[in-house]
């Protein structure tokens, strides 16, 4: 511990040439800094304070001559307008400077331009408003620099001289003349005094360099010599610094006890702390070992062999407070005088968790490889580039009884798998050299047995490759397929069977689907034709009303018309009479003829939809109007009930399509509405919308009665299905709308329903049946 702390206290030692450059150096920067700091500002204050007073003192002597001419105006040798003209004129021609071009202004107390001699355009203007370059009120600033003691200073940007693009600072000194309400200025520019004051500082910065220079060459000899006595010294201390400050492992200096003296960067960041918390402590009382008293034990003992001249060497784990941990592969190694005696251990630790995870991760990559491989029931073999069989599992072993001393590190054609029959031996070296080239081998074999039977092999070989992508090895597999061999030939002999009883059954099932299709037909038909029937029977129903009321109107005024043929036939017949009798005949003829052109508009319609829902035949109909002309038909199955029927579509729409489809449609959905949805229901409504939209024409049904189930719902349109079975219910109607809109109009059809608040049918047809105007 003492020798290191010599070696320390001679590297901490301040060089020789350093000691010696730093008085010269820090001389030579004082003086610098008193001549750029100090002397050389100065200079240019001083010019800048004597520059101001020329401007104050040339602007009293331009107050001078405006006082001359106020004394002449006050004595009247001059009027005042002349003396004010007199005034402006001969301040307007005055000029000083070195270039003569330094000049006059004036303008008065409220900002306005009495005079100036180059831009006479603005005498006489309000200037209040006229700003500089940078946007400050230039007038108005002089006016106020003035108002407290008549006189000041102002510092704005200006144009340089006659150049217009070029703008710098300027200052002006400007200064009241009460009697006649003006303001005298004339101004300045910095870069003058910068120029100036820099022409100065040149000549005293030769001088100083000169100085310098000469001072400089004195002092380099006596540096240059100095340094070469420490650079040795130096390169020793810098490289060591370097290595042990640079290190990205954890590196430290201890004593032979195991006291920390010394520290590197990395290891302290990693357990964020400073070197007043560690440096003088033993070791294995610092933070990277209060997680674990044994590791402070081992690390311990590993110090103990170093500082006997040994090496200690050891792996820990660290856990951080955080959760996470990192494993240390920690040394301890001892450097030794001549004599041998032990001056300091170097220690140092290796973040080695990626490798310590990298093996443990191989160790369990390799335990599994063995459990597969092994416990494997396929037959699996590890082959070199050369053929020779490296590893081999249980499964291949047992299946010809060997033990792996009879066929490892040996050809793997010389196996006990391949002999019999010979041919797959040269079969076997060909494959082998193909997966060494890179390709995939994959055959079925068959090999005989030594108690005279043969077994089927699904074999494969397959290159396994490296990091590097260069082969390594061959992995040979083999499953045992015999069994599914000999269910395939079965299969096979199966499925030639089979093939002609499936021809006989499909000859049987087209002959029942034959039937099948003509049953639904007669089905559709038979419904077709019930619906016409109950058409027929509301018809006949709504017709008996009209005709009843036209007879019964003919009936009485054929009464009426024997009593006044009776009283015309007597000769008692009076005007009154024949009167009374013409406007019976009138009311009754009127009556008759009313019902009787609703009975036939009735008979009109119904011919009509008869013919379409018989015919089937295509043709264009008014929508509005055909939905009209089924509910006609309809209004004897709920005109008396409180039900309501509500149409929404627009008057102009014209279908080409199937009017009687829509008329099955219809009559199911609505008679569907009255018998089901509306069972316990006095009052229920059903409405009938229709739109185009952008791709179809949609038609939406609803009513809101009693609703279904989900399980109703999803059955609705199943053939058959009915939830009136014993009240003489088929349920086919909605399978019959269902095949209508699918197969007849191109459509589709969907329900929604919930229990309690009613049922929906959405019905999309194709575009195409729209007729545009």
């Amino acid at each position: 511990m003492g020798v290191f702390e010599k070696s320390k206290g001679a590297g901490s030692r301040t060089p020789v040439w350093l000691r010696v450059a730093v008085p010269t150096v820090a001389s030579l920067l004082l003086f610098i800094i008193a001549l750029f700091a100090v002397h050389m500002p100065a200079v240019r204050d001083a010019l800048l304070v004597q520059r101001k007073e020329s401007l104050k003192h040339m602007t009293q002597v331009a107050i001078g001559v405006l006082d001359h001419l106020r004394d002449q105006e006050i004595k009247g040798i001059i009027s005042s307008e002349e003396a004010r003209r007199r005034g402006a004129e001969i301040i307007g021609m005055m000029r000083f400077g070195p270039d003569g071009k330094d000049y006059f202004w004036i303008n008065d107390f409220k900002a306005k331009m009495v005079m100036h001699p180059y831009m006479p355009e603005l005498d006489g203007r309000d200037m209040s408003k006229f700003a500089d370059f940078k946007g400050k009120l230039l007038i108005v600033e002089m006016v106020n620099a003035t108002e407290k003691d008549g006189a000041g200073y102002v510092n704005y940007h200006w144009q340089w001289q006659d150049k217009s693009d070029k703008v710098v600072p300027k200052i002006s000194y400007v200064q009241r003349f009460y009697p006649w309400k003006w303001i005298v200025g004339t101004g300045l520019y910095l870069d003058d005094i910068e120029s100036e004051a820099a022409a100065r500082n040149r000549e005293l910065i030769m001088m100083t360099v000169a100085i310098l220079g000469l001072i400089s060459l004195l002092s380099f000899y006596t540096i240059v010599q100095s340094r070469r006595a420490g650079k040795d010294i130096q390169e020793s201390e810098a490289l060591f610094k370097g290595i042990f400050n640079h290190s990205q492992q954890f590196m430290g200096v201890l004593s032979p006890e195991g006291v920390l003296l010394l520290a590197n960067k990395e290891s302290m960041d990693f357990v964020e702390a400073d070197k007043g918390d560690i440096i003088g402590h033993y070791l294995w009382e610092t933070p990277w070992w209060d997680d674990s008293l044994e590791a402070q034990r081992q690390l311990k003992e590993l110090i103990q062999i170093a500082s006997f001249g040994g090496v200690g060497k050891g792996i820990f784990r660290h856990d951080g407070p955080d959760g996470n941990f990192i494993y240390v592969d920690f040394s301890a190694k001892p450097v030794v005088d001549d004599n041998g005696k032990v001056l300091f251990l170097i220690a140092e630790g290796h973040n080695v968790t990626e490798l310590k995870e990298a093996q443990e991760q191989i160790a369990l990559s390799e335990a599994m490889f063995r459990g597969v491989f092994s416990q494997s029931l396929q037959f699996m073999g590890v082959v070199d580039l050369d053929g020779n069989l490296r590893e081999v599992n249980k499964a291949a072993l047992d299946i010809r009884n060997v033990v792996p001393e009879d066929v490892l590190d040996r050809p793997f054609w010389e196996g006990p798998w391949w002999q019999d029959p010979p041919s797959l031996m040269d079969n076997l070296k060909e494959d082998i050299k193909n997966a060494a080239n890179g390709h995939i081998i994959r055959r079925e074999v068959r090999t005989n047995v030594p108690d005279g039977g043969s077994r089927y092999v699904d074999f494969s070989l397959k290159p396994a490759f490296g990091a590097d992508g260069k082969i390594i090895f061959l992995l040979a597999e083999g499953r045992d397929i015999s069994e599914l061999r000999s269910v395939q030939d079965q299969l096979s002999t199966l499925n030639r069977n089979l093939e002609q009883k499936v021809e006989e059954r499909t000859a049987e099932l087209r002959s029942s689907v034959k039937r099948l299709e003509n049953a639904q037909n007669q089905l559709i038909q038979s419904e077709k034709m019930a619906a016409l029937g109950d058409l027929v029977a509301g018809v006949a129903h709504e017709i008996n009303t009209p005709v009843g009321i036209s007879v019964t109107s003919i009936s009485f005024m054929e009464e009426k018309l024997k009593e006044i043929s009776s009283k015309m036939d007597s000769g008692q017949l009076r005007k009154s009479d024949f009167d009374k009798f013409v406007s019976i005949a009138k009311e009754a003829t009127k009556s008759s003829m009313l019902n009787l052109h609703r009975a036939a508009e009735l008979i009109g319609n119904f011919k009509q939809v008869a013919a379409d829902q018989a015919s089937g035949q295509k043709r264009t109909i008014n929508f509005h109007e055909y939905i009209d002309e089924i509910l006609l038909s309809l209004r004897s199955k709920y005109k008396r009930t409180l039900h309501k029927i509500n149409i929404s579509c627009d008057d102009s729409l014209v279908l080409n399509t199937y009017p009687g489809a829509y008329m099955q449609i219809f009559s199911n959905l609505i008679i569907n509405s009255l018998i089901h949805g509306f069972e316990g229901v006095e009052a229920g409504n059903i409405d009938i919308g229709v739109e185009v939209g952008d791709e179809d024409i949609i038609i939406r049904y609803t009513d809101d009665g009693k609703g279904m189930s989900e399980a109703n719902v999803n059955k609705i349109f199943e053939p058959f299905f009915t939830t009136k079975r014993g009240a003489g219910g088929t349920g086919l109607g909605m399978s019959i709308v269902y095949n209508l809109v699918h197969t007849r109009l191109g459509g589709s059809i969907t329900c929604s329903s919930v229990e309690g608040q009613g049922t929906a049918f959405t019905i999309l047809l194709p575009k195409d049946i729209l007729v545009e105007d």
